[in-house]
């Protein structure tokens, strides 16, 4: 063991050695640079920078000084370069507010066992950098990026924004639920009460909408003509397409307190938001002239003019706005499949570890409706394994797994039933007959083969995906029966004991029990089921987006751990010209359909 105090001291050593090379280098390099204080390093306040130099460096304008810092962490963290002599903040992109660059090597792996050769390589990307900086190159980078540089701009305080608007064009009037400490936007107030209640399981007390405005223009402003005022505003309306007397106009004759507007831009890398308020003018210090209707009796000021004074020379709120929206929570705007599994709805039987697991991951994947089914209760023992914890001990599982999705993603439709399979095809047939999809994940052959049988008798044959276990999940099934023909009972016995199994034990499952009667168990993990849980979800995504065909797909587990726990594999998967001793793959075989004999034939 090495001793406690070199241990302590060896990220000290390190640094000190690194530091030490970085100097040597900045000697060969005939770089003139004077080692920086403490006190001009504290000028990086929250770096957790530990030492620095300061250089001039000869540029196309003149000369200019940057500072080369190292943080406590170098070599291991990546060193940073800084501008002193630089124009105002957000005058030039890629420059923090303490004039630290951000450089695209920020964002590479560096070698920690070169640390001179990374800081040579750092100082000519800044050297380029700031070549392009002074030229006057980069300034669209300003509207490419919009989204950092209006963080950057975005007064401090004030309500914190959410959207759920479609981040698209037209310029159209919107609806906003102002909360005490957020702001959120959506296109319908059922929206956005839906929304809500999902997010925090009640409606907000008092809840009230207001009307606010989408503007949406071409292209994003750089900083130098950020809206500041109500007069931007109108400005930013008319170059929206709209005509300001028309829609803000609409806003202000009300008289509220102030107005919310979303300001939508196109930009080189996919749609961006900004939020602008703008509060209602202020009374004079002295006196109780009312500043909107000064010369006028109520009701009879035009409404141009009570426009131009509303949104006259009032400072703007600008805010940064975060997007909830399916299409963002989804792929960030840049998944094709989005759209396509919005619209789909699926329905899974069965809630336990590996149903629960489904649901979420389809849930993430942006399926928009989910039926959960499930009779069972959670219990304590189960949680080491299910995607539900403690605080839902004692609830049915598929209504504690809808009120937790339904929190997690508010923007989706889910609806649970506290019932076994057979009850759901007799007493909500017609609600499974309108999904697109239905997962069976109940590890019961009287389960599956119910749906099986509801399957072939439904006007519109609703595509199955039945996932299940073998022994200990050291392998595990996915099967779609699609809208083709295609049917579950070909691939077992009346038992139900599948004709292709991967594993056999000799001596028996071996299973645990529990000190109650008939309570027996396996004592496999969430690690084991991982892979299996992974395999039927893409199986059911991949029935919902193409597959239609018999698709029976198998997780065949690592030997080592089969074999630990007193298992082999079977006699017929040793036979399949697909074996290998190693497991750990995934593996694709036909489903068998009956012939014009009723016994069972292997599908070529």
């Amino acid at each position: 063991m090495p001793d406690t105090d070199d241990t302590l001291d060896e990220p000290a050593v390190a640094f000190a050695t690194a530091k030490t090379a970085v100097a040597a280098r900045l000697t060969d390099l005939a770089a003139s640079s004077d080692v920086l204080q403490q006190e001009e390093l504290r000028a990086y306040a929250g770096r957790g920078f530990a030492a620095g130099w300061r250089m001039p460096v000869e540029f196309s304008d003149g000369v200019r000084r940057i500072d080369l810092l190292l943080p406590a962490g170098f070599p291991w963290q990546p060193p940073r370069v800084a501008l002193i002599d630089r124009p105002p903040f957000l005058s030039w992109p890629h420059i923090e507010h303490d004039g630290v660059l951000c450089l695209a090597s920020d964002m590479l792996d560096v070698d920690p066992y070169d640390p001179a050769g990374v800081v040579t390589y750092m100082l000519g990307d800044a050297a380029k950098l700031i070549d392009r900086l002074i030229a006057g190159e980069l300034i669209t980078d300003f509207q490419d990026e919009f989204l950092s540089y209006w963080d950057h701009a975005a007064d401090e305080g004030g309500p914190h924004f959410v959207s759920l608007l479609t981040a698209e064009p037209p310029t159209r009037e919107v609806r906003v639920w102002r909360g005490k400490k957020f702001y959120i936007l959506a296109e319908t107030d059922a929206e956005l009460e839906r929304w809500l209640v999902n997010r925090f399981g009640k409606k907000p007390d008092g809840f009230k909408t207001d009307t606010a405005a989408l503007l949406w223009l071409e292209a994003p402003p750089v900083p130098s003509d950020y809206p500041r005022s109500g007069q931007d505003l109108r400005r930013f309306a008319a170059a929206a397409g709209e005509d300001p007397g028309a829609l803000l106009a609409k806003f202000v004759r009300p008289r509220p307190d102030r107005i919310v507007a979303a300001l939508g831009f196109t930009t080189a890398n996919g749609p961006a938001l900004a939020g602008v308020i703008a509060p209602e003018p202020s009374a004079p210090r002295y006196g109780a002239r009312d500043p909107l209707l000064k010369g006028f009796r109520p009701g009879t000021i035009p409404d141009s003019l009570l426009l131009a004074r509303y949104l006259g020379n009032t400072n703007l709120i600008r805010r940064s706005i975060e997007r909830a929206d399916p299409d963002w929570i989804h792929g960030r705007g840049q998944d094709s499949r989005t759209a396509q599994l919005r619209e789909k709805t699926v329905a899974v039987i069965g809630c336990g570890s590996v149903g629960a697991a489904i649901a979420v991951t389809l849930a993430q994947a942006g399926v928009g409706r989910l039926v959960l089914i499930d009779f069972d209760i959670l219990k304590w023992s189960n949680i080491g394994r299910h995607v539900l914890g403690a605080t839902y001990v004692g609830q049915p599982k598929s209504k504690a797994l809808a009120e937790k999705l339904r929190s997690d993603f508010p923007h989706l439709y889910v609806t649970d039933f506290v019932c076994d399979a057979d009850t759901a095809v007799r007493r909500h047939a017609d609600v499974l007959a309108s999904c697109d999809l239905v997962v069976s994940a109940t590890g019961s052959w009287t389960a599956d083969s119910r749906l099986d049988a509801w399957q072939e008798t439904t006007a519109r044959r609703i595509p199955i995906v039945y996932g299940w276990l073998e022994a200990h999940a050291c392998a595990g099934h996915a099967l779609l029966i699609g809208d083709a023909e295609g049917s579950l009972r070909h691939g077992f016995d009346r038992t139900g004991l599948p004709h292709f199994q991967v594993t056999v034990w000799p001596n028996g499952t071996p299973l645990r029990r529990e000190p109650a009667c008939g309570a027996a168990y396996q004592p496999y993990g969430p690690m084991e089921l991982g892979f299996i849980n992974s395999l039927i979800a893409e199986l059911a995504l991949d029935a919902l987006l193409s597959a239609t065909e018999p698709t029976h797909r198998i997780w065949v587990g690592p030997r080592k751990r089969l074999v630990q726990i007193g298992g082999g594999w079977s006699a017929v998967w040793r036979e399949d010209s697909s074996f290998r001793e190693e497991g750990g793959f995934i593996l694709e075989r036909p489903w068998p359909v009956a012939d014009d004999s009723g016994k069972e034939a292997q599908a070529a």
